[in-house]
């Protein structure tokens, strides 16, 4: 009798409502660290800019096998784990209680069933928070910086380049200006990283998977972190791929909280001066072209808003009739179909008579296995790697294709990775210390540089610097964060260190909220 009393002493409605918190924080303590380990196969090592935008973008335009697999993995192994759990509770409390648990015991686990729940909340917190800096970035993104603050320095008169000490130059109040400037063509090159060259080139590969893109880089101009091949630095708020156009386009990261969001405002950083701003105040005549819906994430708003970019999306090339049998992929069209679309689009700007810029995207080479296409070769030792080599070929014949134009000579080209690979499952033989850099190539700049390697710059570098090989002088050789790389200035994270750098613009800004933003 005194054993039943024991078991039956919490009353009914108390044991029930421990029993509920105690399910809802184990599901939430195994979907954290499912999730984290899910993301860990998945993606690699990301920050939270990265994990942010991943979690939070929408779905329509993400890889419905990276959905699914979360979902598999995560969300119905965690169902599944919780109720074998409660099934076994309830089996232990209803038939072996008296038989196998003492019954103090059993009132003990009764009583306290949820603080074991909030335990695994915690722990699970704290494996999130060691992957991620989850509380870190909080921390951070709470506090204040003042970089962008418009300050006024005196320039020494013997600095003719520009002040070294600026960190952040309004492009607003920057002067640009040349004399018969180049066309340009700016290609992202989707996941595409200097870590698939061979080891005597700059990458850790026993076979260089890039060998055309490795020649076009030593033929031409690339900054290099190393001195051997090498490129921009993994930075906050650039390292998705509108992440990456909006930091290589205006010279600022973007805030990972909002990015998702962009496609929903009705202007798209409204304050900013982008590249594409200052050529169309030029005459440039601008496209945009990509293999799948410039709608994702407010990339389409990005280009019209700043530039008055033509579009040419997949929507907009299969209501045209102009996507062909087996140029269809997940994203829309693969790369291979990309380009053939690009030289009618090129042939069609420079028929216009006008300065143009045309801009593209590629896709072939996304996580979480890249698209393979009819052109794809067989000859590397996994699917990845041939696609990346099956990417230098393409783009090469398209440099090729370039070359032998009229118009060649008086076009710049610029060729850069927007951000390193995802593709966790094909980048695990990457050395520890070893520092993973997208590729850049500049072909036919105006102006050269003896200081192209061992340099320190990230993608905000890339529009002062892309201006200066157009033929374009940049007043003081900053733009937003950017230095304009053929200059004798430092960078901002050269001077300064990636740290600080990386630790100011990861805090909040009533700068750019006001003035670039402008969500007031």
């Amino acid at each position: 009798m005194l054993k039943l009393n024991l078991v039956i002493v919490m009353s009914k409605r108390h044991r029930v409502v421990s029993i509920i918190i105690f399910s809802i924080f184990l599901f939430l303590s195994l979907m954290i660290c499912t999730s984290v380990l899910w993301c860990n196969r998945t993606f690699g090592k990301v920050d939270m800019d990265q994990l942010l935008f991943t979690v939070l973008a929408p779905t329509t335009s993400t890889d419905h096998g990276i959905i699914i697999s979360w979902i598999l993995e995560s969300l119905v192994f965690s169902l599944v784990i919780m109720v074998i759990v409660l099934i076994s509770y309830y089996l232990i409390r209803k038939y072996w209680a008296n038989r196998f648990v003492k019954p103090r015991f059993l009132y003990v686990i009764n009583r306290h069933l949820w603080v074991l729940g909030v335990v695994l909340l915690a722990g699970a917190l704290s494996m999130a928070e060691s992957n991620f800096g989850v509380f870190d970035y909080l921390r951070k993104s709470n506090q204040k910086t003042e970089i962008y603050e418009p300050k006024k320095i005196a320039v020494k008169k013997e600095i003719s380049d520009g002040d070294p000490e600026l960190i952040y130059a309004d492009p607003t109040s920057i002067a640009v200006s040349g004399e018969n400037p180049n066309n340009l063509i700016y290609i992202y090159l989707e996941s595409y990283e200097n870590t698939f060259m061979d080891v005597v080139n700059g990458g850790i590969k026993e076979i260089n998977c890039l060998p055309e893109l490795t020649q076009l880089a030593n033929e031409n101009i690339s900054f290099s972190n190393t001195d051997k091949a090498g490129g921009a630095l993994g930075f906050t708020g650039t390292t998705w791929t509108i992440a990456s156009m909006v930091g290589q386009s205006s010279g600022l990261p973007l805030k990972s909280e909002v990015a998702n969001d962009m496609s929903n405002y009705a202007k798209f950083m409204p304050g900013a001066k982008m590249i594409g701003d200052i050529l169309a105040e030029n005459g440039y005549i601008q496209e945009f072209c990509i293999g799948g819906n410039a709608t994702f994430a407010g990339t389409d708003k990005l280009f019209e808003q700043h530039g008055n970019y033509k579009i040419v999306d997949y929507k907009a090339l299969k209501n045209d009739g102009r996507v062909q049998r087996g140029e269809v992929c997940e994203w829309g069209i693969n790369d291979q179909g990309l380009f053939r679309i690009a030289k009618e689009e090129i042939t069609n700007l420079v028929n216009s008579g006008q300065k143009f810029n045309f801009t593209m995207a590629t896709i072939d080479c996304h996580t979480t296995d890249g698209i393979k296409c009819s052109l794809c070769p067989n000859t590397y030792s996994n699917r990845y790697e041939n696609i990346y080599a099956c990417q230098s070929k393409q783009v090469n014949n398209f440099i090729s294709w370039c070359k032998e134009q009229s118009w060649f000579a008086n076009t710049t080209i610029v060729l850069v990775g927007d951000h390193n690979t995802m593709a966790v499952k094909y980048t695990k033989d990457i050395p520890a210390d070893y520092v993973r850099t997208t590729y850049n190539c500049f072909i036919n700049s105006k102006v050269s540089s003896n200081n192209i390697k061992n340099r320190q710059f990230s993608h905000l570098d890339m529009f002062p610097t892309t201006l200066a090989a157009m033929g374009f002088k940049v007043d003081g050789n900053k733009l937003a964060l950017g230095t304009n790389l053929f200059s004798s200035l430092p960078t901002a994270i050269e001077k300064y260190g990636q740290a600080y750098i990386e630790a100011e613009v990861q805090k909040s800004s009533t700068f750019l909220d006001e003035n670039i933003y402008k969500f007031n």
